[in-house]
């Protein structure tokens, strides 16, 4: 029994032997092609085609061989056979190189008329030229121009110039329609692009017109330039095109404070004398009402609270809501929401404001019961609404962690994708560009499923940016280790410490500011992982004595840290621990959140962060509010309640507090 025991041992122990050999084999073969591949970029960069050749035949098998290939056969496109394109499309087309070759042969295939080649490499594109050619592709090769119609009218229907490209579809399939015959379509453009302010847009578009309706356009683009001259004297006969003319020019006067009155006068006085058309009354009503708030006028949520219920549109119903809000007009609330489309209704915004003013009409009786009824639905979601309604509750958030479910089959097949392996091995090889375009480009032609799937795979591979954006782009909201990765843990309790501010409110702004991503650069200059604009991150190294030469200082992690949660602190201090305040002030600056705090300051503190003047300042605020009560449960402590608060006795802030530590700071 021992001598069999000892035999099995040593079978088993030659096995693990042989396995591990085999890894480093495998491994140390992989470190040699990456090797190879380095030194044929130099090749590449010296235009060394037969050292490339060379590379290419000892790279074989290797991912990023397909790089090789696909700069091999870019170098002489025009010369290549159409066979050896299509080869290489067929088989690196799957990529972001590969479907640059895929769009050059479409070109050449539309300059030689092969519209049976163009429709056998086509792929969906984002270049709208190639999306006319796809559906001319298709007329040309049978389909009847009925068929194509509706695909055909989407593509001409736009606010903006399309390119000339699709000039013979558009002749083919909408020029000899009934609906062109009559300039039905062609006007309908036309209104389009006036409505956008596109004239040069219009005036293309007038070739097509007789002397007659050139003069129409004339006249239209008269009223689009002097609505009021125009108006004053207008007295065309009443028919459609004219009503629409009025009602270019009294809008653009409308969009004015200083013409509003006079637009609404003549808008009074045309109506006596023209037959406007249900629709056109209601979109009047609408563009008048738009103008009102705009200009903050006080009759603002009158005009809005008029418009028609079938004429309302999203920026309509959002402005109402929001100028009802602002007045803490809670009945006028509940009425806006109820009349929403039934999908922007049950969005977790609309559905806790909903409960809100349900709340405050009614308290906890009747309709009150139903705001609890909302919070209690609301509650169940991860979300910075479900989270402020859970705090309404007085109940515990759900954190709960569900990781992306998936296998190593799963897996292989993602790794079989060549756009998925060469993003794998560029981000292996540092060289992140090329990786992002290889990602983007692969993760935008999945299904979601195998989108969800390869944020996982990027979240273990540390990539941690395009695990969030893929994960988003998923709507794969439930795995919480590739939505809040701990990474830069080290370094960022570091500064949390250093600083002595909270740790999982550091993490909610540094996974709102780059999404980890450490040599990020936004396009106004912010740099590093917490996206500290130079100039501010010159004034904190001041202060806490960090040696600063140059941007390359801030991106560096450390630094940049240190830099970016010194600042944090600054800004809580400023807000005497407030942290709406202080997170506001790090995006939109302490200048902008202090007079928020002082013209808003006593507004409930929900309500307040809802009303933040800028777009994207007030989505950061409600996001980093939810990632900081994330990242509590992310890092095992107690998940506390969002960071939005009133100071008891003051409102949000002291003003004369503000003031001190304005003077104090130099801010």
């Amino acid at each position: 029994m021992k001598r069999s025991y000892f035999i099995s041992l040593f079978f088993y122990s030659l096995l693990s032997l042989f396995l591990l050999t085999a890894n480093s084999l495998v491994a140390a073969d992989l470190t040699q092609q990456r090797q190879l591949f380095l030194n044929a970029l130099q090749a590449v960069k010296a235009r060394n085609m037969a050292s490339i050749e060379e590379y290419s035949a000892q790279l074989e098998g290797y991912p990023l061989n397909y790089y090789l290939r696909y700069y091999l056969i870019s170098n002489r496109l025009k010369s290549a056979s159409s066979e050896e394109v299509l080869e290489f499309v067929d088989s690196y087309g799957d990529s972001f190189n590969g479907n640059k070759v895929r769009q050059e042969w479409l070109q050449r295939a539309i300059t030689q008329n092969n519209w049976a080649g163009y429709l056998y490499a086509y792929q969906p594109q984002k270049d709208v030229a190639l999306q006319c050619y796809y559906l001319y592709a298709r007329l040309m090769t049978g389909t009847p121009a009925s068929q194509l119609f509706e695909e055909t009218k989407s593509l001409y229907l736009v606010k903006k110039e399309q390119p000339s490209a699709c000039e013979p579809l558009f002749a083919a399939v909408l020029y000899n329609s009934r609906d062109m015959q009559n300039n039905a379509l062609l006007w309908q453009r036309i209104r389009l692009v006036m409505q956008a302010g596109k004239v040069t847009v219009a005036n293309q578009l007038a070739n097509r017109l007789n002397d007659a309706d050139k003069q129409w356009l004339r006249l239209w683009q008269a009223m689009h330039s002097n609505p009021s001259a125009m108006l004053s004297s207008f007295n065309q006969p009443d028919v459609n095109l004219a009503r629409d003319i009025i009602m270019h020019g009294i809008s653009r006067l409308a969009d004015k404070a200083e013409t509003f009155n006079q637009a609404l006068q003549y808008w009074e006085d045309f109506q006596q004398r023209y037959a406007f058309s249900v629709e056109q009354l209601g979109e009047m009503q609408r563009n008048i009402a738009l103008a009102s708030a705009k200009q903050d006028r006080a009759d603002a949520l009158q005009w809005l609270t008029a418009v028609n219920k079938n004429y309302l549109t999203k920026e309509i119903t959002e402005t109402r809501l929001k100028i009802a809000l602002q007045r803490q007009e809670w009945i006028a609330i509940a009425d806006f929401i109820t009349e929403l489309p039934s999908d922007e209704r049950d969005s977790l915004q609309w559905q806790y404001w909903l409960a809100r003013a349900l709340e405050q009409t009614h308290g906890k009786t009747n309709e009150g019961q139903t705001a609890t009824s909302i919070y209690q639905k609301l509650a169940k979601e991860r979300d910075y609404y479900g989270f402020l309604a859970a705090d309404r509750l007085g109940v515990a958030y759900d954190v709960t962690h569900h990781p992306t479910q998936f296998n190593a089959n799963d897996e292989r097949r993602l790794m079989k994708r060549v756009g998925f392996q060469a993003a794998y091995e560029f981000y292996q090889l540092g060289m992140i560009l090329e990786a992002r375009r290889e990602w983007q480009y692969i993760t935008d032609n999945m299904e979601a499923r195998d989108q969800a799937i390869a944020a996982a795979l990027a979240s273990r591979w540390k990539w941690y940016d395009r695990a969030i954006f893929t994960a988003a782009k998923a709507n794969s909201y439930d795995d919480l280790e590739v939505r809040f990765p701990l990474a830069y843990y080290q370094e960022l309790v570091t500064g949390a410490r250093n600083q002595e501010v909270d740790l999982s409110w550091v993490y909610g702004i540094t996974r709102q500011e780059s999404a980890f991503l450490h040599e990020a650069r936004s396009g106004a200059g912010a740099l590093g992982l917490m996206q500290l604009m130079p100039a501010t991150g010159r004034h904190v190294a001041r202060q806490i004595g960090i040696p600063v030469k140059s941007n390359a200082d801030i991106l560096y992690i450390d630094n940049n840290i240190a830099l970016g949660t010194a600042y944090l602190k600054e800004m809580l201090d400023y807000f005497n621990g407030n942290y709406m305040l202080a997170t506001a002030a790090y995006n939109a600056g302490p200048g902008r959140a202090k007079r928020w705090a002082q013209n808003n300051g006593c507004l409930p503190a929900d309500l307040w962060v809802e009303l933040i003047p800028i777009d994207e300042t007030r989505t950061y605020v409600r996001r980093v509010l939810f990632y900081t009560s994330v990242f509590d449960a992310r890092l095992n402590q107690q998940v506390r309640p969002l960071r939005i608060a009133l100071n008891p006795e003051h409102c949000l802030v002291n003003s004369a507090e503000l003031e001190k530590n304005t003077k104090a700071s130099g801010s």
